[in-house]
């Protein structure tokens, strides 16, 4: 799986800067982040675009941690924190957390060692060392979740880098006095609650839950790819605009994420993959829709998928199904 991050993170970020009448548009044309990729759902940001946005923040880290209460992180990550918040035991919890954090992002990993009464959790970031700060917003995640299931706890914590977060705002941000330029990134929690079970837990929700979560574990192996991203921006433009060749499609997609047609054909090229190769699949995948879904003929339908003629599109689509149009349509309809 390629490494990438949650698009939520930064556009939550870019929230919280321009709510400090920070320039954050100047920053995502630094890094090459258009509006489309930080506000497409389900949208990821790949690895090094994420370490150079966390970079050209890094200055402003404080203010990312001013609201980090349960309902805010809720509301970022609704269904990893819900299953988070509905399981048999904080150690439960812990461990859903770590196996499904991905949904967060995968450019870093996490540790968990339980003995007893004492959970401990480990963080190491893969990026630059000036991102080790990282560490700290997970860390804030697991104590705050460990907290709605624990009456009483004991935090330690250890930091080996916290950049320009001043020391104050470590200590506030994880409620104790936190050790810097530790070895390791690591926080420990005590309480003699660890291993009770949760009165309120439901089982067949939980099932339920972790069900979603693996769908959408799956989801952001399949498709985190920027081909993905051009391939869901073609759908929408394709079907929406008047468009009318391959030419005029691949401009509207250059707009849309305010790059040049060389940026987006080496970043394509860095998925194995072309502009036509994405714009023909869409195509492709259309065309099919409409000879299953509709009685249009092949004439109506090749001008909706945006073809030059019948015929252009009839050898297209015997070229990438291997029978015509309508032996698809007929293939079908026998299947009834």
């Amino acid at each position: 799986m390629k490494k990438s991050v949650s698009n939520i993170l930064a556009r939550n970020m870019a929230q919280q800067l321009s709510s400090h009448h920070i320039d954050i548009q100047a920053i995502l044309r630094k890094c090459g982040i258009s509006e489309y990729e930080l506000n497409r759902p389900n949208g990821r940001i790949p690895e090094q675009t994420h370490y150079q946005f966390m970079l050209e923040t890094m200055k402003y880290s404080r203010y990312v941690y001013e609201s980090s209460s349960i309902d805010s992180l809720f509301a970022m990550f609704p269904e990893l924190i819900g299953l988070c918040m509905n399981e048999s035991s904080s150690v439960q919890a812990a461990e859903s957390f770590i196996r499904y954090r991905v949904l967060i992002g995968n450019c870093d990993r996490c540790g968990l060692q339980v003995d007893d009464n004492r959970i401990k959790l480990t963080y190491v970031d893969d990026g630059p060392e000036e991102l080790s700060t990282s560490a700290l917003g997970n860390f804030i995640i697991f104590r705050e979740l460990l907290k709605s299931y624990l009456p009483v706890m004991s935090v330690q914590a250890g930091l080996t880098y916290v950049g320009t977060l001043s020391r104050s705002v470590v200590n506030d941000s994880l409620e104790t006095q936190c050790l810097l330029n530790q070895s390791e990134n690591y926080l420990i929690i005590e309480s003699p609650y660890l291993q009770d079970a949760n009165g309120h837990f439901n089982q067949r929700l939980n099932q339920l839950q972790k069900i979603q979560l693996d769908s959408m574990c799956h989801r952001i192996a399949e498709e985190q790819t920027f081909a993905a991203v051009v391939e869901e921006l073609i759908e929408s433009l394709l079907f929406h605009n008047n468009i009318h060749h391959e030419n005029s499609v691949l401009d509207c997609v250059c707009r849309h994420l305010k790059i040049s047609r060389w940026t987006l054909n080496n970043k394509l090229r860095q998925d194995n993959q072309s502009f036509t190769d994405v714009f023909n699949r869409v195509r492709l995948k259309k065309a099919c829709e409409l000879l299953a879904e509709t009685r249009k003929s092949i004439k109506e339908i090749s001008e909706l998928a945006y073809f030059s003629s019948q015929a252009v599109f009839s050898r297209f689509f015997r070229l990438h199904a291997n029978m015509s149009p309508v032996q698809y349509r007929k293939k079908l309809a026998d299947s009834i």
